[in-house]
């Protein structure tokens, strides 16, 4: 029994001593209080776990009852949820294909100018490339 400590003065009990140390305590003594709180703590477990079982089976109808009535609310926002993405997709189907035509027709509107401002840019370009070259 080493490492052990006496249950009266808390003093650590060698393997070997038949009497605490620090307050004389006989060893079957300390032994028998030993034992006393093994029993106590055990059964402190027995009771706390059949209380803690007994609890549970009690909230068990309180949580039962929770979810049968939320259940129906939880549904029903799922079901909403879903008439809403059904209801909603067409229009945002619509938006897209809109706004592609609209990029479409921009883009078809301006690249006209677009390159024609290139090609002037690339003629000031060469230009200005045959003047510094001819000075």
């Amino acid at each position: 029994m080493s490492g052990m400590n006496c249950p009266k003065c808390g003093a650590v009990l060698p393997a070997e001593a038949a009497y605490c140390p620090s307050c004389g305590t006989p060893r079957s003594e300390i032994d028998h209080l030993l034992r006393q709180a093994e029993r106590a703590v055990n059964k402190a477990l027995v009771v706390g776990t059949t209380v803690l079982d007994r609890a549970a089976k009690e909230l068990q109808p309180a949580f039962d009852k929770a979810v049968q009535t939320l259940r129906p609310a939880v549904e029903a926002v799922g079901k909403a949820t879903n008439d809403m993405v059904v209801a909603v997709t067409p229009a945002a189907q619509a938006t897209v294909r809109t706004a592609k035509e609209v990029v479409d027709k921009t883009v078809a509107a301006v690249r006209p100018a677009v390159t024609k401002a290139t090609e002037k840019t690339g003629q000031a370009v060469h230009k200005i490339r045959e003047r510094v070259r001819s000075r």
